[in-house]
C-alpha cells in the first residue's frame, strides 16, 4: 500500500480522535457552571480564531513566495455549497448540546451515532450504488460495539422525544456534513477550506444565539480557557484533517475512519475525569477499533491473496 493510500485515512481517523479530548473539556465547562449555548459559541470562536491565524498565515506565506493561487477561495457559484457544510457542522454541536440535557450522555451518544448508516445510505443514493461488503459488515460490528461502549441500561423506555429527536438530528447534520465535505470545493487549500467553514458556522451560530454572547461576560468569567481547548480539538484539529482526507477517500470509508470519535471519548473520559467504565464497555471499545480497521485489513487481505495467485 502507497503512503498516500494510508495518510488520507489516517487523518480521517485522527480527525475523529480529536473529538474524544474535547467532550470531557466540555463537561468540565458545565462542572464550573457555564451554560450550553456560551460553551458552543466558544467551542467556535476560538477554533475560528485558530483558522484564521493559519489561513493569514497562508496568506502572507503565498503572497511572499508570490503564489498567490495557493489560497485562493471558494468560487462564488460555490459558497452555498460551502456555507451549507459549515452551518451543518455547528447544527451537529448545537443538536448534541442540546440533547445532552435532555436524555442520558450514553443515550446521546448513540443516537449520534445513527450518522453512520445515514451516511451509507446518502452516498447510496448519490452514487446509485450498494456498498461494499466490507463497509456494510464493520457498519455492523460499529453498531454492536456503540451498544457495548455506550453501557445501554435500564430507563430508555422513559426518553424525552425532544431530546430523542435533538440526537437523531445531530446524527443527520453529522452525515450531511461527512458527505458534503468530501465533494464541495475539494481543490481548496485545506486550511482555506476550513477557514471558511468555521466562519459560516461561527456566522449562523451567532444568528441563532445572538451576538449577546460577547458582552455576556463569560469571556471574563474564564469560558475562554474552555474555549480555546475545545476549539481547537473539537473545530480546528478535525475540520483540517477532514478537509484533507475526506475528499480523497469515499463517504463510506469517512464515515468508519471519523466513529473513532466514540472509543476516544470513553478512553478520554476515563483518563480526564476518572469515569468508571464496566469490563463490557471496554470490550465494546476494542470492538470499535476492529470495525474501524475491518475495511482495510479485508483489502489488505485481497490484495495479499490476489498477488499470491498471479505468483502461482
Amino acid at each position: 500500500m502507497k503512503p498516500y493510500h494510508i495518510l488520507f485515512p489516517l487523518l480521517v481517523f485522527l480527525g475523529g480522535c480529536s473529538f474524544g479530548p474535547s467532550s470531557s473539556v466540555i463537561k468540565m465547562a458545565y462542572e464550573a457552571g457555564f451554560a450550553a449555548n456560551d460553551v458552543v459559541m466558544s467551542q467556535y470562536l476560538f477554533g475560528w480564531i485558530m483558522m484564521a491565524l493559519l489561513a493569514g498565515g497562508l496568506f502572507i506565506s503565498s503572497a511572499a513566495r508570490k503564489k498567490q493561487s495557493v489560497p485562493h477561495l471558494p468560487k462564488w457559484k460555490n459558497i452555498a455549497g460551502i456555507a451549507a457544510v459549515g452551518i451543518s457542522l455547528a447544527l451537529v454541536s448545537t443538536c448534541y448540546i442540546f440533547a445532552l440535557q435532555t436524555v442520558p450522555a450514553h443515550i446521546a451518544v448513540i443516537l449520534l451515532f445513527q450518522y453512520t448508516w445515514m451516511d451509507i445510505i446518502i452516498e447510496a443514493i448519490y452514487t446509485r450504488k450498494l456498498p461494499k461488503i466490507s463497509i456494510m459488515t464493520s457498519l455492523v460490528i460499529l453498531t454492536a460495539g456503540t451498544l457495548l461502549a455506550a453501557g445501554v441500561g435500564a430507563g430508555a423506555e422513559n426518553l424525552d422525544p425532544t431530546g430523542v429527536l435533538l440526537g437523531l438530528g445531530s446524527a443527520f447534520f453529522y452525515a450531511i456534513y461527512i458527505f458534503l465535505l468530501g465533494k464541495v470545493e475539494v481543490n481548496v487549500h485545506p486550511i482555506t477550506r476550513s477557514f471558511v467553514i468555521l466562519s459560516f458556522a461561527l456566522v449562523f451560530l451567532i444568528c441563532v444565539f445572538s451576538p449577546a454572547y460577547f458582552v455576556s461576560g463569560v469571556l471574563e468569567a474564564g469560558i475562554w480557557k474552555y474555549g480555546i481547548l475545545i476549539g481547537i480539538l473539537g473545530c480546528a484539529i478535525p475540520s483540517f484533517f477532514f478537509a484533507i482526507g475526506t475528499p480523497k477517500i469515499s463517504t463510506g470509508a469517512a464515515t468508519i475512519l471519523s466513529s473513532s470519535e466514540l472509543p476516544a471519548g470513553i478512553i478520554c473520559s476515563v483518563i480526564i475525569l476518572s469515569e468508571a467504565v464496566s469490563p463490557l464497555q471496554w470490550a465494546g471499545v476494542v470492538m470499535l477499533f476492529f470495525g474501524i480497521a475491518y475495511p482495510y485489513i479485508a483489502e489488505w487481505v485481497l490484495s495479499k491473496k490476489g498477488r499470491r495467485e498471479i505468483s502461482e
